[in-house]
């Protein structure tokens, strides 16, 4: 059982090594602020942790951006 659990998590750590090889810095930034991002909100509901207007101003922001240039992208192609 605990051999399976780290092949998984070997596994998962592979992936994001070459995700973050062959991506390019902005894909890069984005998945950093969204793991952020979840990773407050399950802090919230696991924890107990309040989350402050600075960092919802801040995450407002961050998925603003990052809708407008998928629409930026999507318009492009």
């Amino acid at each position: 059982m605990i051999v399976e659990e780290a092949d998984i998590k070997l596994n998962f750590g592979i992936a994001i090594s070459m995700v973050m090889k062959y991506a390019d810095n902005v894909v890069k930034v984005y998945s950093t602020s969204v793991a952020m991002l979840l990773t407050a909100v399950v802090s919230v509901f696991l924890f107990g942790f309040n989350l402050t207007l600075a960092f919802f101003l801040g995450a407002t922001q961050v998925t603003e951006i990052q809708f407008n240039n998928f629409l930026y992208c999507w318009n492009k192609s």
